[in-house]
């Protein structure tokens, strides 16, 4: 395979593997494989590419990210900032699916389903019920019974 048709695959896969992470940091990478792939097409050998790569990934993460991110999450005269990934469940809402209690349970987050486990000890949180979500542990959650 082509060295610029190498770079070009790995930037679209990494941009593609972003969609899922939300953290910007596979986007900044693919910047990286991106430019890679321009000096690939214009010739350059591959330890410029390399180079390169490294280079861009490296400056787009400290240079790049930081003000998308605070694009992203900046506040345009709504009550709270955005957020996006698993910072924006936090807060939301959580329909209990299957009963919550110490060894788990189900509960469904803006029509997704997550194992959750409940904030204290003695809750039990029963098919029907509406929690907060407090944390996000992995692709866990803990929530609190409301009121």
């Amino acid at each position: 395979m082509e060295p610029v048709f190498f770079w070009i695959v790995a930037a679209v896969l990494l941009g593609v593997a972003e969609l899922f992470t939300g953290t910007l940091v596979l986007a900044m990478v693919a910047a990286g494989a991106a430019l890679a792939g321009i000096a690939a097409a214009l010739g350059a050998p591959f330890w410029l590419q390399a180079i390169l790569f490294g280079v861009g990934s490296v400056a787009s993460i400290w240079g790049l990210r930081p003000f998308l991110r605070q694009a992203l999450e900046s506040d345009r005269g709504d009550e709270r900032p955005r957020t996006f990934g698993t910072r924006a469940i936090e807060g939301a809402e959580a329909r209990v699916i299957e009963t919550v209690d110490l060894s788990g349970g189900l509960v469904e987050i803006a029509g997704d389903n997550w194992t959750a486990y409940p904030l204290e000890p003695d809750q039990v949180l029963e098919p029907g019920e509406s929690a907060t979500v407090v944390e996000i542990k992995g692709a866990t959650v803990i929530v609190w019974k409301q009121s």
